[in-house]
């Protein structure tokens, strides 16, 4: 067995005692949050914690959820008390788009925009933000249910592994930097035997454990972004040549919701695994809110209409649970056999981001087979597809017209720029500007007859002939330094980058 401190070429690991070894499985209870009933996590034969996600749920809302969070909202000023979120069902005005940042507790506006004569939804979950650690966008949805834990069910040590630069990372980095403040700030939470001296800082009483494949020298000797904000939180790196890591998480382990059978937990019944960007049931409860979100919105304002709601795809996590989750509640409705207007006609496409279509494909069916689901095509999204005969660059061509994941393009950018500056839509460059680069791909082929006065509508086009709605995931903090790597790559003139 391989443990966190094995490898040579990992990071040096603190001594930290181990829980005595305990054969028996261990059962945590479960708090407020949790369904009655609900079994919250076991221990495993290996000694790691497993999590029950689906007993996390979210409290009823209280008769304030209209209001959005504001620290100005004590203040008497009478235009922070006129201020209210978007209703679930109503379209965003400008002003409800503006807030300081909205609690995932609540739903996320809707915006309407036209993009080259056509007309697309945008769901605004980059304005996302849990309250105490920060986490927005995305993220914020999909470690909704772990962010929610109090800090007697919350695990000693959360481990998981990915690139230096992972949105995942950071985000599980603060999460777990808030749960360890909030230990600290019981009187009774470090023993006086542990406390050292008062300049020490107290020991790290919940810990989060990153295995990454070996950093080049420049990012060791200064990590920048992702990495050294994640650092600063706490995050205890552990590098890995490159055979090691593809040994322990590549393989049959790609994908898995379980930890490698090599790799011992940290702390031994308290520690708990998340693979690669949080692609496991941690994401449900989030993707099962979103989907509820869209159902009760596009029922106010679909008008019987087909949607396809579109996002960009890293594992493919989000979509795959929210395509779950939305035909259940299409099915309960059919199966209501009522004469309502209510049936709903949704579908998901998702848009590779970091592999292409296999990938994608099969990190999908892991997770649906790990979270309960038949692990076959049944719960699959659709995956939009680069059109085979396009003229593309040496590297797009090798990898059939998808981009190579973090790597500039000049494509990427000529999509950011016109989203931003013609449309009104900020978006990343890693995953919403090449997301959108794809979709305009399919935009004249999927009008109508009746404009392009011959059929052009593709019927394997998964936004064929249907409104589109785009869930914005975030992940606007990193432009700064995509710019840069832009700059460097000549792509950008730096004038535009200074001022």
């Amino acid at each position: 067995m391989v443990t966190s401190s094995s490898s040579s070429s990992s990071l040096k690991q603190p001594a930290y005692k181990n829980e005595e070894d305990n054969n028996d499985t261990i059962k945590f209870s479960v708090n407020t949050n949790m369904n009655e009933d609900s079994e919250l996590s076991y221990v495993d034969a290996n000694g790691w914690r497993v999590m029950n996600w689906n007993a996390v749920s979210i409290p009823p809302p209280d008769n304030t959820t209209e209001t959005p969070p504001s620290p100005s909202s004590s203040s008497s000023s009478s235009q922070s008390t006129n201020k209210r979120l978007a209703l679930p069902t109503e379209i965003a005005r400008y002003d409800q788009l503006t807030p300081n940042y909205i609690s995932p507790h609540h739903s996320s506006p809707v915006e309407v925009v036209c993009v080259r004569n056509r007309r697309v939804y945008i769901k605004r979950d980059d304005l996302l933000k849990l309250d105490k650690s920060s986490v927005s966008g995305n993220k914020a949805r999909k470690l909704l249910s772990m962010s929610m834990l109090s800090i007697d069910e919350f695990p000693d040590v959360v481990v998981s592994y990915g690139g230096p630069q992972s949105n995942a990372m950071l985000a599980l980095a603060a999460i777990v930097s808030q749960k360890d403040d909030e230990c600290k700030g019981r009187d009774d939470s470090v023993p006086s035997s542990e406390r050292g001296r008062e300049e020490d800082p107290p020991p790290r009483l919940k810990r989060f454990v990153y295995y990454t494949k070996k950093l080049p020298r420049w990012l060791r000797k200064q990590p920048s972004g992702n990495l050294l904000r994640a650092i600063s939180l706490g995050m205890e790196l552990r590098e890995l040549e490159y055979d090691e890591y593809r040994t322990l998480f590549g393989g049959e382990h790609g994908g898995s919701c379980r930890a490698p059978s090599r790799l011992d937990p940290p702390v031994r019944g308290n520690s708990v695994w998340v693979p690669q960007g949080g692609a496991c049931g941690v994401a449900c409860l989030g993707a099962s809110k979103l989907a509820h979100e869209i159902a009760e919105f596009w029922t106010k304002q679909g008008q019987g209409m087909p949607l396809a709601v579109a996002l960009p795809g890293g594992t493919g996590s989000t979509a795959l649970l929210l395509q779950r989750e939305i035909n259940a509640i299409q099915k309960k409705r059919r199966d209501a056999n009522d004469n309502t207007n209510d049936k709903l006609d949704i579908s998901v496409v998702v848009v590779p981001c970091v592999g292409d279509y296999a990938y994608l494909t099969r990190q999908m069916k892991a997770l649906d087979k790990s979270t309960g689901g038949p692990g076959t095509n049944e719960n699959l999204p659709d995956i939009l597809q680069p059109i085979p005969d396009k003229k593309y660059g040496s590297h797009r061509k090798k990898s059939g017209g998808y981009f190579v994941f973090g790597e500039p393009a000049a494509a990427i950018l000529n999509t950011f720029y016109e989203m931003k500056e013609e449309h009104g839509v900020f978006l990343d460059l890693l995953y919403g500007s090449p997301a959108w680069s794809l979709l305009l791909q399919q935009w004249k082929i999927t009008q109508s007859s009746s404009i392009w006065g011959k059929r052009n509508i593709d019927p394997n086009c998964p936004i064929a002939g249907k409104q589109i709605m785009y869930v914005h995931c975030g992940g606007l903090e990193g432009i700064s330094s995509q710019m840069t790597r832009y700059k460097h790559k000549g792509l950008i003139d730096p004038k535009e980058l200074q001022g």
